[in-house]
């Protein structure tokens, strides 16, 4: 089948029984930063993937084979128990995909299943248990300081990317930010937004959710990528804040209340913990993923 009547302004999906390379595409799985996300089977092997599909339109740049190359290289090289392995690529003509490992999620039952942390917030439609938080925090900051540790910042880090498996935690999504590093520019939503210096837990009231389409959300931006500008490790420690801050409370914003004050029992060095994390100057923010990590209130508790 023609792939050129596929990606268009429109439409940009594949459709099951399509194949790429020895991969026969399955189903649907979403969409990511950039692109989409399918499942596949290996024809021979039986064995399934996951496959990214990116429109080679993502860049206006002459070098737009290289960029990709050289963001599937920088994600290839990120082997780690939480991170999602990337162990091949090409080009369809109209697109070019990377293979993935594909994780399936936890099961609860009926053939169903959560495969993101945003499916378990969504599901639980509150706060989860302490136990929980610590969890999933520890996973994906060990999995983060590996990742700064090769000098790659997550560009668009989020629950949808947090898979959740056997591991805890499997980040996808890393080295998305050499594809769409040449779209930052652009971001003047925010530069002319005359609400740019909000406190830390000020959710910027008002903001407009008709996003850029190679962004799929601001809802988890620190302030700075807010602003336009690349995301650093702190950022994405700022992000990270964001999520504990829901796993914590609930709530899908955070407001002018500390976690203490939204949720009885909890221990308020959680409050200092949100308010380092959280800090509008990046300089004042935990120095890395693992002085987050062990900050974390009762973590030695919890795995000890």
């Amino acid at each position: 089948m023609a792939y050129d009547a596929i990606f268009t302004d429109e439409v940009s999906s594949l459709q099951a029984g399509m194949s790429i390379g020895n991969l026969d595409i399955v189903s649907f799985l979403g969409k990511g930063g950039i692109g989409e996300v399918y499942l596949a089977q290996h024809e021979i092997l039986g064995k399934e993937f996951a496959i990214k599909v990116i429109p080679k339109g993502f860049s206006a740049e002459a070098n737009g084979d290289e960029t990709f190359k050289q963001a599937a290289r920088i994600q290839a090289k990120l082997n780690h128990p939480n991170i999602v392995r990337i162990d091949d690529l090409g080009d369809e003509g109209m697109f070019y995909w990377l293979r993935m490992e594909y994780v399936a999620g936890e099961p609860i039952g009926d053939d169903k299943s959560l495969r993101t942390l945003r499916d378990l917030m969504d599901m639980t439609k509150g706060p989860l248990t302490f136990e929980e938080v610590r969890y999933y925090l520890f996973h994906t900051l060990v999995g983060l300081g590996f990742a700064h540790a090769q000098d790659v910042v997550h560009a668009d880090l989020k629950p949808d990317n947090l898979l959740l498996c056997d591991e805890g935690v499997k980040i996808s999504e890393l080295g998305i930010v050499e594809l769409i590093g040449h779209a930052w520019d652009d971001f003047h939503l925010l530069r002319h937004n005359p609400r740019l210096e909000p406190t830390p837990f000020d959710p910027l009231p008002g903001f407009s959710r008709q996003l850029p389409s190679l962004l799929t959300t601001y809802e988890y931006y620190s302030p700075e990528q807010k602003a336009g500008q690349r995301p650093t490790a702190r950022s994405n420690l700022y992000t990270v804040a964001l999520i504990a801050y829901r796993m914590l409370t609930g709530y899908n914003t955070v407001g002018m209340e500390l976690p203490s004050a939204c949720i009885a029992d909890l221990d308020p060095a959680w409050d200092d913990w949100i308010r380092t994390a959280l800090a509008y100057d990046p300089d004042k923010r935990f120095a890395d993923a693992s002085a987050m990590l062990e900050a974390i209130p009762g973590l030695e508790r919890a795995d000890g």
